[in-house]
């Protein structure tokens, strides 16, 4: 069995020791109760011994030896003696050993301590959080007792990851149902979004959005579950062909978009709250432009209600130039008839077109004709097919 220095509370190990037959021989030795946890967790207070229990290796040796607190006493500064008396010992006659464990313990809590600010302080660099977060981080590892692991959980509900991260917390208010049902991945971790970023930002750069690069842009896309991929196509399906448009198709780009030399429309079509649709909406509107650039490569003129209804009867650019030929060529020995006959053009353009277009037989051009032919039997070289009624209303 253990033998014990009753003056110092030293404890020698002897072969087949354990912490209950050590807590024994201590009571029996020293007239103290003295219980298993009590020798445990002087075991644990002695660097030696606690490195072996972390090491998983055999703690107590016969030979080994440790300080039990509260048994012994010795000699205070002022040659004071003391009793081995229950209990922790007075500050007027402390022990040195037990000053020894105090100081040990106090060191081990410290060093805890750091450890949880520097863990606190290299994932919020990691993350690229503000530095206010670092005491709130630490402190549910310090005082909250979470782990390391479960702190990086915990954090999500901090306001400075939510201000960082703020995309998280779109994507799952925007896709609550979808999470819950199983038909929407979890949203990312904080890595793969910050991974996210810097992939948006390497595609927005790329294409002169440089100025849209920030947290907040990526934050929508994030929130609407926008990848990068698709953040690409968006761009190239109507961004590029606008900026790679001819002068002709420019000029009535400029209508459709007015912000054509900003990156308004692009900041809309990526982040909008309906990005589809809006993507859609644009593609729409590049296709009335063309249309109305082909109107005016003839010299005619189309409004925005004309082009937004041949675009919606799926009229091409293809379409639309071999169209507006016709209505260019009949338009211009029927203008002169209107004025003979009519005293007035006006409306004429807009029926030519309709006819080529729409298939809506134009009475007004038949009427002309009948009455060119009338008037001069023939002399004038008009016939009643030499007008084009052809049409693109076969295409449609």
């Amino acid at each position: 069995m253990a033998t014990v220095d009753k003056k110092t509370g030293k404890v020698t190990v002897q072969r087949g020791d354990s912490p209950a037959t050590i807590a024994k021989a201590v009571s029996a030795a020293t007239g103290q109760k003295v219980t298993t946890a009590q020798i445990n967790q002087a075991i644990s207070a002695n660097k030696t011994l606690a490195a072996r229990q972390q090491a998983g290796t055999t703690v107590l040796f016969s030979g080994t030896t440790f300080k039990v607190p509260g048994i012994g006493t010795t000699p205070s500064g002022n040659g004071g003696g003391g009793s081995g008396g229950g209990g922790t010992p007075t500050t007027d006659n402390v022990p040195d050993w037990y000053l020894e464990w105090k100081r040990d313990q106090q060191a081990q809590v410290e060093s805890r301590n750091v450890s949880a600010r520097a863990i606190a302080k290299s994932l919020a660099a990691a993350l690229g959080m503000q530095e206010s977060i670092v005491d709130k981080l630490a402190d549910l590892q310090i005082n909250q007792g979470y782990t390391e692991e479960s702190v990086q959980v915990a954090m999500r509900d901090l306001p400075e990851f939510k201000q960082r991260f703020a995309g998280m917390d779109k994507y799952n208010k925007n896709f609550a149902a979808d999470i819950a049902a199983g038909r929407k991945a979890q949203v990312v971790d904080p890595f793969t979004y910050l991974q996210l970023e810097k992939d948006y930002q390497e595609v927005l750069t790329r294409y002169g959005l440089g100025d849209m690069a920030n947290q907040n842009t990526f934050a929508e896309l994030i929130g609407n579950d926008v990848s990068v991929q698709e953040t690409r196509d968006r761009i190239t399906n109507v961004y590029d062909k606008i900026n790679n448009a001819d002068e002709l198709l420019k000029t009535q780009l400029k209508t459709y978009f007015p912000t054509l030399d900003t990156t308004d429309f692009a900041k809309a079509l990526l982040t909008g709250k309906n990005p589809e649709d809006m993507a859609a909406q644009l593609q729409r509107k590049y296709q009335r432009a063309e249309i109305s650039s082909e109107a005016a490569r003839f010299g005619l003129t189309t409004n925005q209600a004309m082009a937004q209804e041949l675009e919606t009867l799926g009229i091409t650019r293809e379409a639309a130039r071999q169209g507006f030929s016709t209505v260019a060529e009949n338009l211009q020995p029927l203008s002169k008839f209107a004025q003979i006959y009519e005293g007035t053009t006006t409306g004429l353009e807009e029926e030519l077109t309709a006819e080529t277009f729409k298939g809506l037989e134009s009475q007004r051009r038949k009427r002309l004709v009948q009455r060119e032919i009338g008037t001069f039997s023939g002399e004038s070289g008009i016939s009643r097919t030499s007008l084009s009624t052809r049409g693109t209303a076969g295409n449609i």
